[in-house]
């Protein structure tokens, strides 16, 4: 196989969703860096279940990765989250959405 072919493998399988679990976001706390942890996240974010429980780990997972793209400077792309997760806000309860909203909004830079 060739390097080139290796890389689209990896790069598909970096793209893939994980299961929204718990297991997956201690995963992403122990990534070997920040870069790693948010893939991971969003790759959590992917996952189509719509159950309490994965619904539950989504908001982790939301919250998690608001506070890595801060940290690493990457309101851009915080603002981006914000408006690519419009159709998962419509799945919880307007209080949470309105409580997830306000805690990213307050990390944006102003």
């Amino acid at each position: 196989m060739h390097l080139y072919e290796q890389g689209a493998i990896m790069s598909s399988m970096e793209s893939s969703c994980l299961p929204a679990t718990t297991e997956s976001i201690a995963k992403a706390q122990e990534a070997k860096d920040a870069s790693e942890s948010i893939s991971i996240l969003y790759r959590v974010l992917q996952d189509p279940s719509s159950s309490a429980e994965a619904l539950r780990t989504k908001e982790l997972a939301i919250t998690n990765l608001t506070n890595y793209l801060t940290k690493e400077n990457r309101a851009e792309e915080l603002r981006n989250l914000l408006t690519q997760l419009r159709p998962f806000f419509s799945l919880i309860p307007k209080a949470k959405t309105a409580k997830l909203s306000v805690e990213s909004s307050m990390l944006l830079p102003r």
